[in-house]
């Protein structure tokens, strides 16, 4: 039986609601949806962390952050934990990655030289490189998000060498209008399409299945894209093409947020510019960089909306140039397709921005579509799957031998050909704080509850009521009603997880 060729498609902080084929009538997705119209659709899919180095490293490691040891962002994943793309490697599959990566500190020191970090790219190591990383043979890297991508990393050499002249035209300071003072990193970017960081990775995803076409061995190609990731600053071709009026803005309930734990309005210092903090980098202010939207205007929040459906269309149409080629070249019968995001995006849900600590669906919960040989067409999986299964899956699909390597997760086989309705009852989630040590918080969910503790402090805590409440606006924590369901729930996580609030790694930087 020939192996299949693999595209992973994946981008970075992307709700699962935002898809055409998960019934959001503003979104533009065709080529996305196509993936779910010609496979399948997983609608209760997790990560175990929702912020971007730890989610990233457990889709790769098939482990729950916790055993793979890159907690928080600012850490590096440890060279010897065995990665999908090394076992790949050693089977005979080429690998290649082109995009964003974030498996190092992008402000680790210059003596760690890692390749994700800045620093590198100054020093004379940088020079020609282009792998290995982690069992990738070959990359083509994209460093940070949105107005930084220009800074370092194969794209930024890339411009500064072919288009110097606009180099500098991700930098809010060009923009096309200035962003409003009540969110100011909100803006349509001066930037040509043609010379963007989605399409210079669209464009080198195709370079290197055009490269490959022909070879006698399978390819594992990663196509990651470092959008709708925040800043909202799409192209202004695509920012156009969606009026801010027509976006409905985001159901919250009154006062929901005073059910809640108090650190919610407290992770970043009101009255100051968003932006300066954030780039600051600052060790004192929570990861993940939520804020409240109480002091952001509703027009502000309707374009913030508009302008990530543009970024997502820009993804899709260049999805859509890396499918058509798949379809010229006769590899798409022969090739697994999947698409996920490392983890999900607040956007005014619950009166709050960007993502943290709180494990609420809109983060955690992500999309992920799978279509290619073996993949039944036009079906969807309801049961609870999470990131820790994408390694085991893509090893079992390639019959690619796991070694000794351990993981958390499970193939997602079962589920796709039809013989299993379910792979679990219930699955974990972790939140390991980088400023304030009482945060660290962890979560079971059941098909019907969603359960989060804060070891540190036992007057936190969230229970939410899935079947009636799928959007986590009323918390039951407190409700003496529910004392059962949070016992039962509470035995879990004590048995099944028990608390760990560190592991041997070392915190280099906030990210």
């Amino acid at each position: 039986m020939t192996r299949p060729n693999i595209l992973w498609i994946c981008t970075d902080q992307q709700r699962s609601d935002s898809l055409g084929c998960a019934g959001n009538a503003y979104a533009r997705t065709p080529n996305l949806d196509s993936i779910a119209a010609s496979g399948t659709r997983f609608t209760r899919h997790n990560t175990p962390m929702q912020i971007c180095s730890p989610s990233r490293a457990t889709m790769f490691t098939g482990l729950y952050p916790r055993h793979h040891k890159l907690i928080m962002n600012g850490m590096a994943l440890d060279s010897s934990v065995p990665t999908l793309t090394a076992l790949l490697a050693n089977s005979g599959y080429r690998t290649h990655s082109v995009g964003k990566q974030h498996l190092q500190p992008l402000l680790a020191p210059a003596n760690r030289f890692m390749p994700d970090s800045r620093a590198f790219w100054d020093s004379p190591e940088s020079g020609d490189w282009t792998g290995p990383y982690y069992g990738f043979q070959t990359l083509d890297l994209v460093l940070g998000e949105s107005d930084t991508a220009a800074i370092a990393g194969h794209y930024a050499n890339w411009l500064r060498k072919h288009h110097p002249q606009t180099a500098d035209l991700l930098d809010v300071n060009q923009a096309l209008e200035p962003p409003p003072r009540d969110l100011d990193e909100l803006w349509r970017s001066a930037m040509p399409i043609d010379y963007h960081y989605n399409t210079w990775i669209s464009n080198n995803a195709v370079n290197f299945i055009e490269e490959h076409e022909g070879a006698d061995t399978p390819f594992f190609l990663f196509v990651s894209y470092p959008d709708p990731h925040h800043p909202f600053a799409p192209p202004a071709d695509y920012a156009d093409r969606f009026d801010p009026d027509d976006m409905p803005l985001p159901h919250c309930e009154p006062d929901e947020l005073k059910n809640m734990p108090s650190y919610y309005g407290e992770l970043y210092p009101k009255g100051e510019g968003f932006r300066q903090l954030y780039w600051s980098a600052r060790p004192d202010l929570e990861a993940g960089s939520m804020i409240t939207t109480e002091d952001v205007s509703d027009e502000s929040m309707r374009r913030a909306i508009a302008y990530t459906y543009a970024m997502i269309e820009m993804i899709d149409d260049g999805v859509g140039c890396i499918l058509a080629l798949l379809e010229q070249f006769g590899l798409k019968e022969n090739t697994v397709i999947m698409f996920t995001s490392d983890h999900g995006e607040l956007l005014g849900s619950h009166g709050l921005l960007h993502k943290g600590p709180p494990p609420y669906r809109q983060l955690t919960e992500i999309s992920l579509l799978m279509s290619g040989p073996g993949i039944r067409a036009g079906t969807t999986v309801d049961s609870l799957t999470n990131h820790i299964d994408l390694a085991p899956t893509f090893l079992d699909m390639a019959a690619a031998s796991a070694g000794d390597a351990p993981f958390d997760g499970v193939s997602l086989s079962p589920l796709i050909s039809g013989e299993s309705e379910s792979i679990r009852q219930y699955d974990f989630g972790e939140f390991h704080p980088s400023a304030r040590p009482e945060i660290y918080n962890q979560t079971v969910r059941t098909d019907q509850y969603r359960f989060t503790i804060y070891p540190q402090n036992s007057h936190w805590g969230e229970l939410f009521d899935l079947h009636a409440d799928p959007n986590e606006h009323h918390n039951l924590f407190n409700d003496t009603s529910m004392a059962a369901v949070k016992n039962e729930l509470c035995r879990l996580l004590v048995h099944e997880f028990p608390p760990q609030t560190s592991v041997d790694n070392e915190w280099l930087c906030k990210w």
